[in-house]
């Protein structure tokens, strides 16, 4: 029995999950990705990030389910683009719907760039679509494929990885983008729906707890987890910052050196 599941925190979440599949059983409804564009076109003003952002949101709460970063967890994340300086570059590995790459590049400067890794088709499809709608296409490349395959075909080191595919490729994406040197001293890695509960819902594809033991110990990165709400939901969840090893200050311990990159 997944226990978690049943926690009182949990249980709202789960019965939006039990409503939203039984009812798909019975109503025919539309293709996810198409549903959101089309949603976002008749409810956002085109060429305005912050209105995108806030039709997807409502779409998630009042229509479907998404499994974008979603507002709580995009503070966090938004937090520590800020402390990168103006024009960082940043590797995403899962774009769905472009939510995340559209949070992302509405908080740099003209000459950042976000570089999205996509394996489905037609996910990157509409991705590109919303973002080119939300006046952003000059600072987001998707890249249509298994990560497996691009990672080692990339050139340029990132600020910053966020990383929201399946759970259970976040180790093996990160020992990746090591081999290929794409990390330098101070880049951030952000891991998003680290949490227990989303193993539970769909198993071993939401496993992190590989790549969580990995970054941990890993001699060359300091981590710090952080408890907060899936998107969308009163539900557990949680986000691991990593950050690149750097040199120490005198005194200055490897914990003191995370807490001083990640509020710098």
């Amino acid at each position: 029995m997944k226990l978690v599941l049943f926690k009182p925190r949990n249980i709202g979440f789960l019965l939006r999950m039990i409503k939203e599949n039984l009812t798909s059983k019975i109503i025919k409804k539309p293709e996810l990705a198409g549903s959101v564009k089309e949603f976002v076109i008749n409810n956002a003003i085109k060429n305005n990030a912050d209105s995108v952002l806030d039709a997807m949101d409502k779409y998630a709460k009042q229509e479907r389910f998404l499994m974008n970063v979603g507002d709580i967890k995009g503070k966090i994340l938004v937090q520590e683009i800020i402390k990168l300086g103006e024009n960082p570059i940043i590797l995403e590995l899962g774009c769905f719907c472009g939510y995340s790459a559209i949070l992302m590049a509405k908080n740099i400067g003209e000459k950042g760039r976000i570089v999205s890794i996509e394996v489905n088709k037609n996910y990157a499809k509409i991705a590109s679509e919303i973002i080119d709608f939300a006046g952003l296409k000059e600072k987001v490349v998707i890249i249509e494929g298994p990560s497996e395959k691009i990672i080692p075909t990339l050139r340029h080191q990132f600020d910053l990885v966020f990383i929201d595919h399946w759970k259970d490729l976040y180790k093996r994406d990160l020992i990746a983008i090591e081999k290929r040197g794409l990390l330098k001293k101070g880049s951030v890695i952000f891991a998003d729906n680290v949490g227990n509960l989303i193993s539970a819902l769909v198993g071993e594809r939401g496993n992190s707890n590989n790549y969580l033991n990995y970054v941990r110990n890993h001699p060359k990165f300091e981590s710090i987890n952080i408890k907060t709400s899936l998107e969308y939901s009163s539900a557990e969840d949680a986000v691991e910052i990593s950050v690149s090893y750097t040199h120490l200050r005198a005194h200055e311990t490897r914990h003191d050196l995370v807490c001083r990159l990640l509020l710098e």
